[in-house]
Parts: structure tokens; C-alpha cells; sequence
């Protein structure tokens, strides 16, 4: 009968382990989309960038289906950026970048609250497991004198 209890602990920390690993991969899929929207602002503030000083610019504009077309900017200096929930604004090329680095820190302020998080998963799945195969060790012992 002694036994029960213990594989009934046992049973729980599996459940426990398992819960927490799903969440670590949950958390690890969030990092990556932050980390992607950290490298467009990057990107965004290059292209900002590149195009500060030049009063018309040639360049291919994606149509779709790996298709492009030749172009040319009529507004450099003026920049859409979304604002978030599908609305857009037009405003100066500098207003943009700014709002687009506050994004990049916002976000990375985030990522890096995730990754402590992630830390903190990591030690209680670490602790799960070692409380696991101590009582699994204990319960073979267990066996072993009946």
C-alpha cells in the first residue's frame, strides 16, 4: 500500500514537468515572433535610413508570387507606418524612425522579461525532474525489499 502514495507524487510531478514544458515551448514561439518584429523595426530603420538623403529613388516593389516591379519613391522623406489593429499613418521620415526604435526597446524590454521567465521555467523543470527520479529511485528501492 505504501507504494500508491508515491507513485501517486510521481504521477503529479509528471503532470507538473509536463505543464511546464508546454509552456516553455509556448514562451519559446512568442520569443521568436518578438524577435522577428525586432528585426523588421531594424530593418525598417535601415531602409529609413537609406533613404533619408535621396530624392528619388529607384527600387522593385514585391507584387506578389516572388514578382516585382520597377518603381520610383515620389516621397521619400514621408513614411506609412502602422500604428497597430490594421490602421496606418503617413508622417515625416524621422517621426517614423523614432516611433519605429520606441517600438524596437518596447519589444526587447519584453523579450527580455520572457527570457527571464523562461529561466525561472527552466530551474522548476530541472527541480521537477530531479524530485522525480529521486522518488523513482526510491521507489525501485522500495521493490527491492519486498
Amino acid at each position: 500500500m505504501s507504494g500508491q502514495p508515491a507513485n501517486d507524487e510521481l504521477q503529479q510531478l509528471i503532470a507538473q514537468h509536463d505543464e511546464h514544458q508546454a509552456r516553455a515551448e509556448m514562451l519559446a514561439g512568442q520569443m521568436e515572433a518578438i524577435q522577428m518584429s525586432i528585426i523588421e523595426c531594424e530593418r525598417a530603420v535601415n531602409a529609413i535610413d537609406a533613404l533619408k538623403d535621396e530624392d528619388e529613388v529607384a527600387s522593385l516593389v514585391p507584387i506578389g508570387a516572388g514578382s516585382f516591379v520597377h518603381a520610383k519613391l515620389a516621397k521619400p522623406d514621408r513614411t506609412i507606418i502602422s500604428l497597430g489593429s490594421n490602421v496606418s499613418a503617413e508622417m515625416a521620415s524621422d517621426a517614423a524612425k523614432e516611433r519605429l526604435v520606441d517600438r524596437k526597446e518596447k519589444l526587447a524590454k519584453i523579450l527580455e522579461q520572457m527570457n527571464q521567465t523562461m529561466g525561472e521555467l527552466a530551474k522548476r523543470i530541472q527541480a521537477i525532474q530531479a524530485e522525480a527520479t529521486k522518488q523513482a529511485q526510491a521507489g525501485q528501492m522500495d521493490q527491492a525489499y519486498i
